[in-house]
């Protein structure tokens, strides 16, 4: 089956698969080996030989299940019925059933079968991995080698690299959030009390200590008293603390906030991962794309819905499906129906030709192909088909001729075409990602609670304003708190201290108190509590980086780094703890992985743990 059009990047599905693929969830379709298929998931023929293939199995008939089965397999790839996956799910839930009954031997048998009911499954791969290691502890070389099938099958599949990814965006974004909210609380424990000082300082007349701490708080709080909001909140902070912040702090903040401002764009497109299961439309494209013989039921389903507003690639599935079902008149009827919408894909064109080839009227094939690769002059597909057409005319010269033309454009392509029967064509698989990220009303109205959830009562659509509202909200605390009222923390006892209330020792920033003591010493190094309290800073900052990686790097002032880390670290967390949690993937078996996805979570703990205190061992040199 040609699968034309440029293919998603597979180096990048593979980073994304070796990185997150602790992160897929444990579910499995809901089958049993007394399955019935009375509502026709399948075509009949593939109903009955399933019934036949379960009796002769459950009976003891090893051998003549296994004819069945491959017979089956036959048949099903040359009516182009690549994979089986909900037959396949049924052994795996029957071999997990056995391994839990402690009889590996039987699951791996079962694991087999599921591999070979649906050879494009990465599920298959990743039981069988995992009943080959219960099977043989001690001999995990078979193991590895089904896991990398099941990898290799992974990269290759639609569902798994759409929500390996999307699992990628969604638990760092919630890192990024997460992280975030640390980052201000350190904004708070650092800035807090300049912003006291700096008020008290301002207001020396009506305001004490108490009095000011109270106006502070209350400063940063009055969103919400307004009813916004807590997103409000935090730009409210920003905004006060912004001529505290070091310049990588300011960096973070307005990081933040750009973000969100841009949720119109990134936030329905992240619905789509919560959502992409419940969309009938994009089930049926994954499963003609794969070849899934499910795509019976779901063809079905599509067309009790009406075609009124169906896309081309819509109709296009359906008529591929029921021409694999062998209904040639309404698979004809709705080719031609797209060739009008679309008469320039030369696509729709080969596959009316394959229809007239199933009906061995041979000059309408030939003409047919022959209109495909004059639309386009690179498709081999058709030179192949026209090739065959040859041959049943007994044109052995043009047919050969169109053999040659075909490998000259696609050798690699031609060479894996197998058969003497015509290949249909698919759409690219670009296609399949723009339908999952097309806007629906459900993401659109989902996308509105959200965002109104964390910044009531500012709309959606107006989520640019925010980046507005941050550089008013700064462009007025410059205007009311001047230059001269800037509050920063003594360098020796970390008090906080005004502007006007500053003394300078060498380049140090000091109070008064300290500088009565330290004025007159020839060497900065002279200052014992200098290194004391960077000492005892960097030994603090190690102790948090501990529990929490990145929170020490905040303690110190480092606020990128430590966003960084801490994003990372709350993201593992995530993967570790959360991984049910968001979305599921439709006829996924988890809780496959083993031994696998703890190893790589250790890993990325150690490695993200290494680089921490490294940064932090820096920061230690830099700073004696």
């Amino acid at each position: 089956m040609k699968k034309s059009g440029p293919p998603i990047h597979v180096g990048l599905r593979w980073f994304l698969i070796a990185f997150l693929i602790s992160a897929l969830p444990a579910q499995a379709t809901e089958m049993s080996s007394t399955t019935s298929f009375s509502a026709g998931p399948f075509p009949s023929w593939i109903e009955a030989a399933w019934i036949e293939y379960k009796t002769q199995y459950s009976s003891g008939q090893v051998n003549e299940a296994a004819g069945t089965l491959d017979r089956i397999r036959t048949k099903a790839a040359e009516k182009g019925f690549e994979r089986l996956d909900l037959l396949s799910a049924v052994m795996i839930r029957e071999g997990e059933e056995a391994l839990s009954k402690k009889k590996p031997d039987e699951a791996v048998e079962l694991g087999t079968a599921a591999q070979r009911w649906s050879p494009g499954d990465p599920n298959a791969s990743f039981f069988l991995a995992k009943a080959l290691t219960y099977q043989h502890p001690f001999k995990p070389y078979a193991a590895i080698r089904a896991y990398l099938e099941g990898l290799s099958a992974a990269a290759h599949d639609f569902w798994f690299s759409f929500y390996i990814l999307g699992r990628s965006v969604v638990i760092f974004g919630v890192g990024f959030i997460g992280s975030f909210i640390v980052f201000y609380v350190f904004l708070l424990i650092r800035y807090l009390p300049l912003l006291v000082h700096g008020l008290e300082e301002r207001g020396s007349a009506v305001l004490n200590r108490p009095a000011a701490w109270i106006s502070a708080t209350t400063l940063l709080f009055i969103p919400l008293s307004f009813g916004a909001g807590a997103g409000f909140a935090l730009l409210a902070g920003i905004c006060l603390f912004w001529l505290f912040m070091t310049k990588n702090e300011r960096r973070v903040s307005a990081s933040f906030v750009a973000a969100w401002s841009l949720a119109v764009l990134w936030l329905p497109m992240t619905l789509s991962w919560f959502t992409a299961d419940q969309s009938t439309e994009l089930m049926l494209l994954t499963q003609v794309f794969h070849g899934d013989a499910a795509a019976t039921a779901t063809a079905r389903s599509m067309e009790t819905q009406g075609g009124k507003d169906q896309s081309w690639p819509v109709l296009f599935s359906l008529a591929l499906q029921k021409k694999r079902e062998e209904n040639f008149d309404d698979a004809m009827e709705r080719y031609l129906q797209l060739e009008k919408l679309e008469p320039d894909r030369s696509i729709i064109l080969n596959n009316i030709g394959n229809i007239y080839f199933a009906l061995k009227d041979y000059d309408q094939a030939a003409a047919f192909y022959k209109k495909s690769f004059a639309q386009n002059h690179q498709d081999a597909t058709s030179h192949y088909n026209l090739n065959l057409i040859y041959r049943e005319m007994l044109r052995f010269e043009e047919a050969k001729q169109e053999y040659e033309t075909a490998q000259q454009i696609n050798l690699p392509l031609i060479q894996s075409y197998q058969g003497e029967k015509p290949v249909d064509e698919l759409f690219p698989e670009t296609v399949l990602w723009k339908t999952a990220f097309t806007g629906s009303p459900v993401k659109e109205a989902l996308s509105r609670e959200l965002f109104k959830s964390v910044w009531k009562p500012l709309p959606l659509n107006a989520s640019p304003m925010l980046l507005i509202f941050l550089m008013g909200g700064v462009f007025v605390i410059r205007w009311v708190s001047s230059r001269k009222y800037t509050a920063t923390v003594c360098a020796v006892c970390g008090q906080p201290i005004c502007f006007h209330c500053q003394r300078r020792v060498f380049d140090l920033k000091i109070c008064a108190i300290c500088w009565s003591s330290f004025k007159n010493i020839k060497r900065k190094s002279d200052i014992r509590q200098i290194r004391y309290r960077r000492r005892w800073l960097l030994r603090t900052a190690r102790m948090l980086s501990a529990f929490f990686p990145g929170t020490g790097h905040l303690y110190i002032g480092r606020g990128a780094s430590g966003f960084i880390f801490s994003t990372l670290f709350l993201g593992m967390v995530c993967v570790v703890f959360f991984q049910n949690a968001f979305f599921r993937m439709p006829g996924e078996y988890g809780s496959i992985l083993g031994p696998g996805s703890g190893a790589v979570i250790v890993s990325v703990l150690l490695v993200l743990y290494i680089q921490v205190f490294r940064s932090l061992g820096k920061a230690s040199d830099e700073r004696s």
